[in-house]
């Protein structure tokens, strides 16, 4: 039930805003002037719900961008709330999850080689030092049975900027985009 009071304040709120306060709906950002306001909740669900979309159609492309977060999303997420490992543990879990929920174990287990590199792969502009703590976090997470927490995240990550902390979250993300691709070829399972 609303009073009126409520049902005026909806009547006077934007589109984009009225996405942002609805749960139900994916939009984690708003743009309200020279601001940003960001809901970091509904940014690590859409992380989730893109990486649950590329496990059941893996030709389906994806961009960071327009399909999981805005960079302005992930600059406020690492920079302004400090919420860099949590982004990197979160995607790690959710690959560990994902993967293990519909692949044999021995298989998600099966670390990344190191020639795993996705400048190679994909011509990703990612640095090398960045992609070398991606994979480390990416296999040390799969060979493990429980969550990362952001504690243990946070180690691996220290010492790098801003834009490498997202370059880390970026790369995981195509890590396991790659692993799911190798593990659908593996199994057979399309």
């Amino acid at each position: 039930m609303t009073n009126d009071h409520d049902d005026l304040l909806h009547a006077h709120l934007d589109r984009e805003t009225q996405e942002l306060l609805d749960p139900h709906h994916h939009r984690a950002s708003v743009h309200l002037g020279d601001k940003i306001i960001v809901d970091p909740v509904q940014v690590l669900e859409n992380v989730a719900m893109a990486m649950e979309r590329l496990d059941l159609d893996i030709d389906t492309p994806v961009s960071i961008e327009e399909d999981v977060a805005t960079l302005d999303e992930l600059v406020a997420m690492v920079d302004h709330f400090d919420k860099g490992p949590a982004l990197v543990a979160h995607t790690l879990n959710t690959a560990a999850r994902v993967m293990n929920a519909r692949y044999p174990a021995e298989l998600v287990r099966h670390p990344l080689p190191p020639d795993c590199d996705l400048r190679r792969l994909f011509h990703a502009d990612v640095d090398e030092r960045c992609q070398d703590i991606a994979r480390a976090v990416f296999n040390r997470r799969l060979a493990e049975t429980a969550d990362v927490r952001d504690t243990q995240v946070a180690v691996d990550l220290d010492g790098l900027s801003a834009p490498q902390r997202i370059e880390v979250f970026m790369a995981v993300f195509f890590l396991y985009g790659t692993k799911i691709g190798a593990l659908q070829n593996r199994t057979g399972i399309r």
